[in-house]
């Protein structure tokens, strides 16, 4: 094993979890998580020369697997629009929306276990720029800073993105406490 090797896996490791937990939410499937994840690693392990110590490799590895999840979520969507043709985009935005979480949850940490499917397909109907800001936020706990940076977009922007998944967010879970009947009764 080469010293380069060496460096690379072990920055890596403290790392593996959350970016195939991010794989996992941003992913059309389980499958295409796992081909996005192994395509980021293999990217970032040949461009691992064009790193520079010191900073955040946590930051770079992450921008190297949102670039590779969005260009095949945009993949997807562009092969699922030719087979529905013009008539049946409303199915593209539905697949999107509703994008068959159950399919991974098998290997979802412990915390989405608990997580009502609900909550779950609220996070998973969230736009694609929301949703990955809200998590990369919420469940990353990245700066608006290094989300910018990632998404190459203004901080004005991720702040924008981030305040409309809230929203979104909690109109969902102000019907969920509905339908639940979870509503605190006041004294």
């Amino acid at each position: 094993m080469t010293h380069r090797h060496d460096e690379f896996t072990a920055l890596l490791e403290p790392e593996r979890d959350g970016l195939w937990r991010f794989a996992q939410r941003q992913c059309w499937d389980r499958s295409a998580a796992e081909d996005c994840l192994q395509d980021a690693v293999m990217t970032a392990y040949r461009k691992f020369d064009v790193f520079t110590p010191g900073t955040s490799f946590k930051a770079w590895v992450f921008r190297i697997l949102i670039n590779v999840i969005l260009n095949s979520n945009s993949q997807t969507r562009r092969a699922l629009s030719r087979r529905a043709g013009t008539e049946d985009l409303d199915l593209v935005a539905a697949l999107e929306r509703e994008d068959a979480y159950e399919n991974i949850l098998e290997n979802v940490d412990d915390y989405l276990d608990r997580v009502p499917d609900s909550i779950k397909r609220a996070v998973k109907s969230l736009p694609t720029h929301e949703r990955m800001v809200f998590l990369l936020r919420a469940v990353e706990a990245f700066s608006y800073r290094e989300i910018a940076q990632f998404l190459d977009i203004p901080m004005g922007t991720v702040m924008s993105h981030l305040f409309r998944a809230r929203t979104r967010l909690r109109e969902t879970l102000a019907d969920y406490v509905r339908e639940t009947g979870f509503a605190r009764t006041s004294a």
